[in-house]
């Protein structure tokens, strides 16, 4: 783990992404982090007022435990996130989302774009998302094996934490199906305890999946969800879960990771990275 843990918050000024920088703020002060602000222009005339806006926001969020550094780039938003994370080496995108409107629901939103476009984990909060310390992880595991590339990812974050994670899976009537849920839930349940991690797994009901697992999350009092994005919309979790966790309720924060980065690579390459 680096010995400075840095976080990307994406900023278009409204509410809805300067509440993520409290989040991250929130977050930052347990492990000494710092955080860049980043806004995205289209032509170089946008450059002064954005920057000028955006260190009155780092201003107005100061902290003495937690620098705040603020970068203003032209490109595109959907494409760059993920590629100027990747470039000053961030361990973190924390963004927040807004709410997805029926052909977002149809296409695809924004934020997913952003995701798969991205080498780097996203944490994704609502506007009424508020930080808690994380306590509690839920994580969904599939039978998709780029499933459990996830997990090294959310371990991070329970080391930091000292969070326990809670794997969940479907219950299926069919007995090769529960093969494959039971073996990706035990390779991740094996590397996170070999992390020191407290762990326990648990199964539910395949139909009503997403109530179930937030009904679930309700139980356990989670902090964050965590669960792989595929960008294959016919893949067995597709986008729309991740997209519907986004906007859970419960308004709990769900980190997530593009799962096709992983797919040519081995069955569960993260153990040996």
């Amino acid at each position: 783990m680096a010995a400075t843990f840095h976080y990307l918050v994406p900023i278009d000024f409204t509410p809805i992404t300067e509440n993520a920088l409290v989040f991250a703020l929130d977050a930052a002060k347990y492990n000494k982090g710092d955080i860049v602000l980043l806004h995205i222009i289209s032509h170089a005339k946008e450059r002064i007022p954005a920057e000028k806006q955006l260190r009155d926001l780092a201003t107005k969020y100061q902290n003495p435990d937690v620098t705040i550094s603020t970068r203003v780039v032209i490109g595109k938003v959907l494409r760059d996130i993920g590629l100027i994370a990747d470039s000053i080496g961030v361990q973190l995108i924390i963004m927040g989302t807004h709410s997805t409107s029926i052909w977002q629901k149809i296409f695809g939103s924004p934020a997913l774009s952003v995701i798969s476009n991205s080498n780097v984990p996203i944490i994704l909060t609502q506007q009424d998302t508020s930080f808690h310390r994380i306590k509690s992880i839920v994580m969904t595991v599939d039978l998709a094996r780029e499933s459990v590339q996830v997990v090294r990812y959310a371990s991070r974050v329970a080391q930091i934490f000292n969070s326990k994670i809670y794997l969940v899976g479907q219950r299926y009537a069919d007995e090769g199906l529960m093969k494959k849920i039971d073996v990706n839930l035990r390779v991740a349940n094996g590397y996170l305890q070999e992390n020191g991690l407290a762990t326990t797994i648990h199964l539910l009901d395949s139909s009503n999946f997403e109530k179930n697992l937030i009904e679930y999350c309700r139980e356990v009092k989670a902090n964050l969800l965590a669960a792989t994005h595929y960008q294959d919309m016919f893949s067995i979790f597709s986008t729309n879960l991740v997209q519907s966790l986004a906007e859970n309720e419960l308004s709990i924060p769900v980190m997530t990771f593009d799962g096709e980065d992983t797919s040519s690579g081995a069955q569960f390459g993260f153990i040996t990275q």
